[in-house]
């Protein structure tokens, strides 16, 4: 049973929280759980004392607590069929400078909470501000012939500054036990499995994110067109894809100069998540063109069908 020791006392606890359970129209705050392997338990508070299950410590930077949002459609509008994800966005940091310039990054912004209970229609007239503006979200608006208020919102915040990517839980970059947990790849994964345990045979999933947000889409991308479209769901070869995945990204962060590569990007530890994409993070993590590299696998392993 995942622990939900991180969790703050207003969130669902996801993993027994099922979609269909949530009232339409509204957002509601989700917390994933600390998985801990059999035999081990979270009764201390030092992280080096418990064993946990790969990607099984969903936090923020400042160890504080994570959680991700979930909005139903209106009732007359409900699809279970169809999937937003939007990843929040927010710079990045790899040492001691650049994390105590992004100190207050490393936690979740008290603005989220003030989604809890709202509309997206709502978000979108103001009542919810980021620095005193409204905020623009996507399942308030049609673009095209795709009217996303007919999906389930789901919000990605970002408070590990390793763009969604990092599988480090605990980095000391001063030397005083002040340790950044550069875990978004956790966040990632434990929120796309209660999407996954909550929307078995969906037919669109839509991704958007801008920044860091924005670098997180292709990697989430793979991860959902692995989950849904194989060759027994019919994702491969020329039978029907299942699931139809496109994407918005917006000012994704691809500067990969080669001091950043070798001495910034390691700290994040994103070997782990790029090894669930089975590409070779080994053998290209210090060439330049890394991004580039990282790209040309992805969009093999998807499908020209759907749209970036």
């Amino acid at each position: 049973m995942p622990s939900y020791t991180y969790c703050d006392s207003d969130a669902f606890h996801a993993e027994s929280t099922k979609a269909s359970s949530l009232v339409p129209n509204q957002f509601h705050k989700l917390c994933p759980g600390a998985h801990i392997k059999s035999g081990n338990d979270e009764s201390s508070s030092s992280s080096s004392s418990t064993i946990y299950s790969p990607f099984g410590q969903p936090r923020c930077g400042d160890n504080s607590n994570y959680s991700f949002f979930v909005s139903r459609p209106l009732k007359q509008l409900t699809n279970d069929k169809k999937i937003l994800i939007e990843f929040q966005g927010g710079g990045a940091c790899w040492d001691d400078d650049t994390c105590g310039m992004q100190a207050g990054y490393l936690s979740i912004p008290e603005y989220f909470d003030n989604f809890v209970g709202m509309s997206c229609s709502e978000i979108e007239y103001g009542a919810a501000v980021q620095g005193g503006n409204p905020l623009s979200l996507l399942c308030a608006k049609s673009v095209g012939d795709t009217d996303f208020r007919e999906y389930t919102t789901v919000v990605v915040p970002y408070c590990t500054q390793d763009v969604h990517i990092g599988d480090a839980p605990s980095v000391s970059y001063d030397g005083n036990n002040n340790a950044i947990h550069h875990v978004g790849a956790h966040n990632m994964i434990r929120t796309l499995n209660w999407v996954f345990q909550n929307f078995p045979n969906p037919t669109h999933v839509f991704l958007t994110g801008c920044s860091a947000g924005g670098t997180a889409v292709p990697i989430a991308y793979d991860l959902i067109n692995k989950h849904y479209n194989t060759f027994l769901k019919g994702g491969g070869g020329p039978f029907p894809r299942a699931v139809n995945i496109n994407a918005i990204m917006d000012s994704s962060v691809y500067l990969t100069p080669s001091y950043f590569l070798q001495n910034g990007f390691p700290n994040w530890n994103p070997g782990s998540i790029m090894k669930k994409l089975n590409f070779n993070y080994n053998k290209y993590k210090y060439q330049e063109n890394y991004p580039d590299l990282n790209w040309d696998h992805i969009l093999k392993r998807g499908s020209n069908y759907d749209k970036w």
